[in-house]
């Protein structure tokens, strides 16, 4: 796997900002994208607004081959990113079809003929790819702000319900023009919303869209990569000019991290600068110096409209409280007690050099410089006298400075992983004596000058020394006290980012890290949950009458669980218990292959609910198509699905020697298995062989049929008149454009009847099957055996529009 670590995404946005002068970029992850569109999808189901039954009909060649599509049932798209171009941007698109039906037509003498009919389901069906042109997404943040997969805005549309790329391409077009003529609410899905939010300076304007696969292993298909990568925002703020795209060769690099454990789906640049002025970090430091110094008489200097410092010219620190102390001497074997009594200290704030607060873009520094006027006085008693001497004025000033330097910086957070803050990198104080006066007695020459002299020295010495070292001890520590509980803190950015960020349908972007080495990264989790928790598995696919149990995550300590059908489905939707264990419904409850249910989960004290998008099959099997036509000396396509693991065995299920066909895999680039004509039957027009499918881990079999020609049938056969309601379908035999009596009969016995004299067919208006093989023989005395076939599709009330055509 390619390395885009944490750490090595962090150095690459040390060196310079890689906001390219967007406000901000925003990366969602594929898987999770996809998990997003899942969800829509599971809600439009809710709203009825999913993309309707699709039906039409597409030219392969003028007037000579077409194809029928039949109640198409499109799955969620889902997309990937393997030729992702951060210059051209663009996004494949896949969507399954997951139910219907599909036939081929073609043009023959006097009118169409059936080649193929099959019945899609979830197991093995067509799918469609298209190229999303996120470049051409609008994105006008004023008008909505949806981050949206607009299908209109699409390219080469490819559709592989035929074998060459050239039906695929014309079934794509077809596509291409149904969503161009969709309306809005069925043809745009939408992965999230970029929302103006409250801060003034935050308000997103416009955005646009590109692609980027996660390495250059995402664009191999050998690659376990491949086909990985993100949708990336790129966000205008308000008042700002549109950024660059970043080209192909830019060196850009993928902003998704993909540390072991971490599971980053998420990521959101932000401008620092933008940013900063909706944080309040210096607005905080700036209260904090307001409360310290006790005063709002601030000077705020400006460089334009910037606030570049902030001086305090009043107000100040009163440090310490009235305190006495006692220091016992002796000298000459004379006794002395020193009493020192001190006042409060005052450091103005507007001292030496005035408390200054500047701000810088990622960064702010302090710098203070004043003297303290304390206010001490001394006195002392000799030889134990009570009379004091004293007290006398000493007066003592000290030099107070402060340097402090705070960075936008990551500091381990409460959460235990790294979080940015800005915090202090720098703080120093120091405390030094500036002045000092005495004011000491005269002394009484007849006492003894000399001794009164050292005395009192020695007391002013020792009081000196006192307060000191008190000042520097006491004082000190009061100051360094008050200037670390309001300065010294650290103003995550965390809560900010947080509120920022929103995705809509309940989402958030939850937040892993946020890093900061030139401009604010937001690293998560996209949480792609309609409501709180999310039911696993979302959209199962199951065999009909099995069991499945279903979980919430993360796990919810009581939920209530419920089923229902969806659409116009009838029958009975299956049973949930208490514990979350579902029943599937059996095959006689569904009409058709499959049917679809919903799962929801319902906690029981927020009434939150999630839901799971649920397919029963009838069939753990799948084989197609149903039948079709083989012409002399080719090959046709078969293709094969099983639900959970299989080991398919393929072959010919009661094969005539010299006659049938052989099937084996297909040597087409996205082929499964083919038929290939078997050897030529002088007298016969058809061999009708079975493809058995056989699973061999479960034994289940499917079979489907071709139709080899060993020539040009000599009948052909049309349809008259057809009276849908009561299933009727007049058939007339010709014999070089002229009417014949044929002998009529079914293959495969049915399903209804045919009259074999006068070709009228009765269809069973209650069977399953979806075609039916009618065959017309004609003996004639001239000119020998004559054999013509029709292939219906059924229900004939479903395909109207198909019968209108057979019967030109």
């Amino acid at each position: 796997m390619s390395s885009h670590s944490l750490d090595a995404l962090l150095a690459w946005m040390t060196d310079t900002s890689r906001l390219l002068g967007w406000g901000m970029i925003i990366a969602l992850e594929r898987d999770k994208a996809n998990l997003l569109m899942r969800q829509e999808y599971i809600r439009r189901f809710d709203s009825q607004s999913y993309l309707p039954a699709i039906r039409g009909q597409v030219p392969i060649v003028e007037n000579q081959w077409m194809k029928f599509i039949h109640d198409f049932v499109m799955d969620v798209p889902l997309l990937s990113f393997e030729n992702a171009d951060l210059n051209d941007s663009k996004a494949m698109l896949t969507m399954s079809v997951v139910g219907g039906s599909q036939l081929t037509l073609k043009k023959e003498g006097a009118g169409w003929k059936t080649v193929d009919v099959d019945e899609i389901d979830p197991l093995q069906g067509p799918k469609l790819y298209l190229d999303l042109l996120l470049n051409q997404v609008p994105g006008d943040v004023d008008a909505d702000g949806r981050i949206l997969l607009d299908l209109r805005r699409s390219d080469h549309f490819r559709l592989t319900f035929g074998p060459t790329a050239d039906e695929q391409r014309l079934g794509g077009s077809f596509f291409k023009d149904l969503f161009n003529q969709l309306p809005d609410d069925k043809r745009i899905w939408s992965l999230g919303r970029i929302e103006r939010g409250k801060y003034e300076s935050m308000h997103p304007k416009s955005f646009g869209l590109r692609t980027q696969a996660s390495s250059a292993a995402a664009r191999d298909p050998r690659s376990a990569e491949y086909g990985n990568g993100a949708i990336l925002a790129f966000v205008r703020m308000d008042g700002d000019r549109e950024g660059i795209y970043p080209g192909p060769n830019s060196g850009y690099r993928y902003l998704i991290p993909n540390d072991a454990g971490k599971d980053y789906s998420a990521t959101v640049l932000f401008d620092w600068e933008r940013l900063s002025q909706v944080w309040g970090w210096s607005q905080k430091l700036i209260d904090a110096v307001k409360k310290l110094f006790g005063t709002d008489d601030l000077e705020y200097v400006y460089n334009g409209s910037e606030l570049e410092s902030v001086v305090v010219k009043g107000g100040g620190l009163t440090i310490g409280e009235d305190t006495e102390y006692r220091l016992p001497l002796g000298i000459n074997g004379r006794s002395i007690e020193a009493v020192v009594r001190r006042g409060t200290s005052f450091v103005p704030a507007n001292g030496v050099q005035p408390f200054t607060l500047t701000l810088g873009q990622r960064r702010a520094s302090m710098r203070w410089l004043s003297k303290s006027t304390d206010d001490l006085k001394y006195s002392y008693f000799l030889d134990g006298s009570a009379e004091e001497n004293g007290p006398f004025d000493l007066g003592m000033s000290f030099l107070y400075e402060l340097e402090a330097e705070f960075e936008l910086k990551d500091a381990i957070g409460i959460s235990g992983a790294p979080e940015t803050v800005m915090k202090p990198v720098l703080f120093k104080v120091t405390i030094t004596p500036a002045s000092m006066s005495s004011a000491q007695p005269e002394t009484d020459p007849e006492a003894g000058k000399s001794m009164e002299s050292v005395v009192m020295s020695l007391v002013l010495l020792s009081t000196v020394s006192i307060i000191e070292g008190v000042h520097n001890k006491l004082g000190k520590a009061s100051i360094l006290q008050a200037l670390r509980f309001q300065l010294n803190f650290s103003v995550s950015i965390k809560p900010l980012l947080n509120n920022i960020i929103k995705m809509n349908f309940g989402r958030t972007i939850q937040c892993v890290q946020i890093r900061s080495p030139r401009d604010i990264g937001y690293f998560g989790r996209l949480a792609p949950s309609l409501t709180a928790f999310v039911v696993s598995p979302m959209q199962p696919l199951m065999s009909q009458g099995a069991t499945l149990p279903f979980s919430v995550t993360p796990n919810v300590s009581k939920v209530r669980w419920t089923v229902e059908n969806l659409g116009d489905s009838t029958g009975g939707a299956g049973t949930i218990n208490a514990d979350g264990l579902y029943l599937a419904p059996p095959a006689t409850s569904i009409d058709g292959r499959f049917k679809r249910v919903r799962v929801t989960a319902i906690d029981q004290f927020t009434g939150y609910r999630s839901s799971a998008l649920v397919t029963v099959l009838v069939s753990e099997l799948s084989v197609h198509p149903l039948i079709q036509i083989c012409e002399v000396g080719t090959s046709v396509e078969l293709t094969a699905g099983a639900l959970g693991e299989s080991n398919l065995l393929w072959s010919i299920k009661n094969p005539v020697v010299n006659e049938s066909g052989t099937v084996g895999p297909s040597d087409k680039p996205e082929g499964d298995h083919a038929y290939r004509h078997g050897p030529v039957v002088p007298d016969k027009t058809y061999v009708l062989d079975e493809v058995e499918v056989r699973n061999r881990l479960t034994n289940q079999t499917r079979s489907v049929h071709v139709l080899a020609l060993q020539g040009t049938p000599g009948i052909t056969v049309k349809i008259l008149s057809t009276d849908i309601t009561q299933g009727r379908v007049q058939l007339q035999a010709l014999v070089n454009n002229r009417p014949k009596n044929a002998a009529w009969a079914l293959a495969l016995n049915g399903p209804g009847s045919v009259d074999a004299l006068t070709g009228l067919y009765q269809a069973d208006l209650a069977a399953s099957e979806r075609f039916v093989l009618i065959f017309a023989e004609l003996d004639d005395p001239e000119w020998g055996k004559f054999e013509g076939h029709l292939i219906l599709p059924l229900p004939l009330t479903e395909f109207e529009q198909v019968l209108e055509v057979l019967s030109r």
